[in-house]
């Protein structure tokens, strides 16, 4: 949460002319209601289901720039899906940066609790390691705005070795 995902997302397709894909809004489509509705009235099993059917949906489709929640990595079967997609580019930042990044919005179902900082210290300590050991490639987005953070990314694609 507050990696800059879906923003810097988009501008790498728009500078790689790719199709954008965003799991959460394809869910949302899906579903017909809002990510944090979904949250609230189908409980968070319910919203990892949808997000599993969206990976396996999208399995098949190569060439395109996909954000997802930061969530996703939590089932193993997610993260072989997204390897199977492409490469995985993990958007990190400070604690303190992304949490003050995620409270600027109301959407985000998991902190909508009574103490948010120390849930999203937990949620950020409990999927740390899965981030870490799924991503081809990571980015330290604290200090960077989404332009430089693509940047980065488009660096890594164009210089890396292809298999």
């Amino acid at each position: 949460m507050g990696s800059g995902k879906s923003s810097i997302g988009r501008r790498l397709a728009a500078k790689q002319k790719k199709p954008f894909v965003d799991t959460d809004a394809e869910i949302a489509a899906t579903a017909g209601i809002s990510i944090r509705k979904i949250f609230t009235q189908e409980g968070e099993e319910v919203f990892r289901n949808r997000e599993t059917a969206v990976l396996r949906s999208l399995a098949h489709r190569k060439g395109i720039i996909l954000a997802t929640g930061g969530g996703i990595i939590l089932r193993e079967e997610n993260r072989r899906l997204l390897r199977e997609i492409g490469l995985v580019i993990w958007l990190y930042a400070r604690s303190d940066i992304l949490f003050a990044r995620a409270m600027r919005s109301r959407k985000r179902p998991l902190l909508q609790v009574e103490n948010p900082w120390e849930t999203f210290e937990s949620l950020l300590a409990s999927r740390e390691a899965l981030y870490r050991k799924s991503a081809n490639f990571q980015v330290d987005s604290s200090y960077l705005n989404h332009d430089e953070a693509a940047s980065k990314i488009l660096e890594f694609v164009v210089h890396k070795p292809h298999d």
